[in-house]
């Protein structure tokens, strides 16, 4: 009787040292799973983010060229020589005394 007891008793703790192993197993496994799609998501998250971002620093550079060129308008638009030139070419303006001949551009 005995020797059936120290045969059983092993197997048993064997057996409780098992199901702790496949449970820590499956424990770390469903961890990993769960690691791996939320890295995988963060990651698409993040290249829609640098996508973003880049077209918004494009926008960025575009605004600020502008800004630079209405600046340096407003610049010029104080000089009156610059105003005079303004005034000729876009409403074709003459001083008194002066011919404006207008020549025909290509294809008009």
């Amino acid at each position: 009787m005995n020797e059936a007891y120290m045969h059983s008793e092993p197997n048993q703790s064997n057996k409780g040292k098992r199901r702790r192993l496949r449970l820590l197993t499956f424990i770390l496994m469903s961890f990993m799973c769960w690691t791996a799609i939320t890295l995988w998501n963060q990651q698409g998250d993040l290249n829609a983010k640098y996508t973003r971002l880049s077209s918004i620093q494009t926008q960025l550079e575009e605004s600020k060229k502008i800004n630079e060129q209405l600046k340096m308008e407003i610049t010029r638009l104080n000089d009156n020589e610059y105003i005079e030139q303004r005034v000729r070419k876009d409403y074709r303006m003459t001083r008194p005394g002066e011919t404006l001949f207008i020549t025909p551009m290509n294809g008009e």
